[in-house]
């Protein structure tokens, strides 16, 4: 079915995945440049050594095309939101109010505004834009730019996973073809982990032991508060509101609950509170309460059963190597709920809060053609690189490169590679400065692997998005964002060296985690 085995073609089979490597590292070739580049070699090594055709690599490039459809929908409808919100003002107004809520206690103003907030965002958004917003908030603080740079990297990774509405869920599911709900258990455990050893992370990047020893306490009740409702959204409700739902419950924890509890001890520093907006909280937050109410108001009700049959998805047909390597044909494949998919969503609140903007006088003349702009530049990176990326996977699927990939991954790690898997996402990630493209890149990938292995599956895929998800903390990418927002620009190195180490160690307890549910907690299964 395969060609032979061997350390030669095992090498031409990661070729593709070397090539992003040393052109989005090495050389700085923008994602969409390397991703087409890497597709190109992708199929060129399956038609000359995996025994491709022509038809095969067409099929699965429109295949990988198909498949970032659901992707993008998310992706341009979360920028459209968060530009709205941007552009009317309203983050200001947002800011201002959790500022004064935390009462001038620095180290709370860092977890919440440097964690949770970022968390929110990311749930709704994602792509850098929260890391764009939160990290200068803290520069204006008062926080040194490298750290404020730091925290927001790493405060908003663990959520990345079900961050922009699940889209690097939605891109996993979609590219291994696991139950979503064995899927949405696993990722849902593995971050909610993850999320507590972040707010500790970042009292250790503010002040060492003593910020640890003052915020302690804050950390983790933020935290227990964020992983928990990540646990519950994730399994009984949807993943794809998860990380949204998340960051408000923190927010909420670290603006109003600490600073109102008798037992919570501030540090002593204090910054002056800021001057009272004039415009409401409520009002400038309106796009995400309507978000939130659209969003329940599908996926808690009967609306879900009568919207949801409506789907969309195209025929595809069965294709084989030379080597006897198959695909099936399907009539509609990765098809697409219309009506509940969560990019409708978006946009359906997009179009509420616009017209709940103009009626409270927000709105100015302009800003329609202003947000349009600015989504099109923000979003035709991000658009280029999934697809490009989307396409190289599954061109690597369906020719048998990544089933040959995983099989000399799993004769050379055996059964201690559930302690790599996070790592193999958190190289995704920072190969392509995204969850989701690291998600497509590795989830088949890392799938075969855990098959071939008797490995359960779910874990395994699990271990991968939440590796790339704290990967986010480092990708180049984010980091070059991060220092450009907070005047640092040129000092990268100084975020990455700040984030680098707690990165590293929460992606390792990951990969632990991950060893003992698989062979010691939970069955492997064949």
């Amino acid at each position: 079915m395969l060609p032979e085995l061997t350390f030669i073609n095992w090498l031409l089979a990661f070729l593709p995945i070397i090539a992003i490597l040393v052109l989005m590292m090495a050389l700085r070739f923008s994602g969409g440049k390397a991703g087409s580049i890497s597709w190109f070699l992708a199929c060129g090594v399956a038609l000359w050594i995996f025994g491709a055709d022509q038809g095969l690599l067409a099929s699965a490039s429109l295949k990988g095309l198909w498949t970032t459809v659901f992707i993008l929908y998310i992706i341009w409808g979360a920028m459209t939101l968060y530009n709205v919100v941007d552009k009317v003002g309203a983050f200001d107004i947002i800011a201002d109010t959790f500022t004064r809520l935390t009462g001038g206690d620095r180290i709370l103003q860092l977890l919440t505004l440097g964690w949770a907030f970022p968390s929110f965002l990311q749930g709704v958004c994602g792509f850098g834009t929260c890391v764009a917003v939160a990290s200068p908030l803290l520069v204006g603080l008062g926080f040194p730019p490298v750290l404020a740079a730091a925290a927001a990297l790493l405060g908003h990774s663990w959520a990345v996973t079900f961050g922009s509405l699940g889209s690097s869920y939605a891109a996993l599911v979609s590219i291994t073809g696991l139950n979503p709900a064995g899927l949405a258990q696993w990722s849902s455990l593995l971050l909610a982990g993850a999320c507590l050893l972040i707010g500790p992370s970042i009292c250790l990047l503010y002040k060492g032991i003593s910020g640890l020893k003052h915020g302690l306490v804050a950390s983790l009740a933020i935290g227990a508060s964020m992983a928990s409702t990540t646990l519950i959204i994730a399994n009984f409700v949807s993943p794809y509101i998860a990380s949204v739902l998340s960051g408000v419950v923190g927010m909420l924890v670290g603006g109003l609950l600490l600073p109102r509890t008798r037992w919570y001890r501030p540090s002593e520093e204090a910054t002056e509170e800021p001057t009272t907006t004039e415009k409401s909280f409520h009002v400038a937050f309106a796009p995400y309460y309507i978000l939130l109410a659209v969003v329940l108001g599908v996926y808690l009700t009967p609306l879900s059963d009568l919207l949801d049959p409506l789907q969309i998805g195209l025929p595809f047909p069965r294709t084989e190597t030379a080597f006897g390597f198959v695909s099936e044909g399907v009539g509609q494949y990765a098809p697409i709920s219309i009506l509940t998919t969560p990019g409708t969503l978006i946009f359906a609140s997009v179009l509420l809060a616009v017209l709940y903007f103009k009626k409270v006088g927000m709105w100015k003349s302009g800003l329609g053609g202003e947000i349009y702009r600015s989504v099109l530049r923000q979003a035709v990176p991000a658009t280029v690189t999934v697809m490009t990326m989307s396409m190289m996977a599954v061109v690597m699927m369906d020719s048998g490169m990544t089933t040959l990939l995983a099989e000399g991954t799993a004769e050379f790690t055996r059964s201690a590679y559930p302690i790599m898997a996070p790592f193999v996402g958190l190289l995704g990630a920072f190969m392509t400065g995204s969850n989701t493209s690291s998600n497509i890149l590795f989830g088949a990938f890392q799938r075969d692997v855990a098959s071939i292995l008797g490995a359960s599956t779910w874990i395994v895929a699990s271990l991968q998005t939440a590796g790339a998800a704290v990967g986010n903390a480092v990708t180049p990418m984010n980091v070059a964002l991060a220092a450009g927002v907070t005047g640092v620009v040129g000092q990268e190195g100084s975020i990455i060296r700040k984030s680098m180490g707690y990165t590293l160690f929460i992606t390792l307890v990951l990969g632990l985690a991950g060893y003992l549910a698989t062979y010691y907690f939970f069955a492997a299964v064949p």
